[in-house]
């Protein structure tokens, strides 16, 4: 037994050696644009309440689109790559009417602030002589949200003053998860850029969130 140990001893060094030189890091920068939604009613006025303005009671929020930032660090073994991803989104919706009549006019407005934190993992396609390669994907992490939301209310009367009204929500931690589908083109052995759409969701307090992205990105292999 003691005759094969330095063999076994070359082998694991060898096999250690060619899989860490199969192992390339990447580093990367993403420009997203994104169409947020979610299953959450805006702000609603409601004559019966006591507060009468009410969460939730009023139609669907529309958000605008809006763009996000990301940074990507990963490493790539053969055909598959695993990346740590960290986004800056947002979305909001600006002055929405909720009520109007010949004594005030209320608009209500939303802005969510959303940073993701995921561990992404992808599959390339690779294309013999070709600088392109496709790729399918998926993420999970952990979502933070702070929604800020406003109510301004404008009086027909000068004897009544305009009131502007902002509240704002806890941050809240929720699981997020996300799948991309995309192509990457390669400049150079270290230099490459990629276009992806990716469908990004939680559920934040019973509420589904969501978006869809365009990402272009930049990526460069040591």
């Amino acid at each position: 037994m003691k005759k094969f140990l330095p063999i076994f001893t070359v082998f694991s060094m060898f096999a250690t050696a060619t899989f860490a030189a199969d192992l390339t890091p990447y580093v990367g920068l993403g420009v997203v644009v994104d169409k947020a939604g979610t299953s959450a009613k805006r702000m609603g006025y409601d004559q019966n309440s006591a507060d009468k303005i009410v969460k939730n009671g009023g139609g669907d929020m529309d958000f605008d689109s809006a763009i996000a930032g990301e940074f990507t660090a990963g490493i790539k073994y053969g055909n598959l790559r695993g990346e740590f991803e960290y986004a800056l989104r947002s979305a909001s919706e600006d002055n929405y009417e909720i009520l109007s009549n010949a004594m005030m006019t209320i608009n209500t407005s939303t802005s969510v602030k959303h940073n993701s934190y995921l561990f992404n993992l992808y599959y390339d396609f690779d294309l013999e002589n070709s600088n392109w390669t496709p790729y399918v994907g998926a993420g999970v992490g952990l979502g933070t949200y702070n929604q800020y939301a406003a109510v301004d209310i404008d009086f027909a009367s000068d004897m009544m003053p305009d009131q502007h009204i902002i509240g704002a929500d806890d941050k809240k931690k929720e699981f997020e998860w996300q799948v991309a589908v995309g192509t990457a083109y390669n400049f150079t052995e270290s230099w490459a850029a990629d276009i992806a759409y990716r469908f990004n969701s939680s559920d934040v307090e019973g509420e589904f969130v969501y978006a869809h992205e365009v990402k272009l990105g930049l990526r460069y292999s040591f």
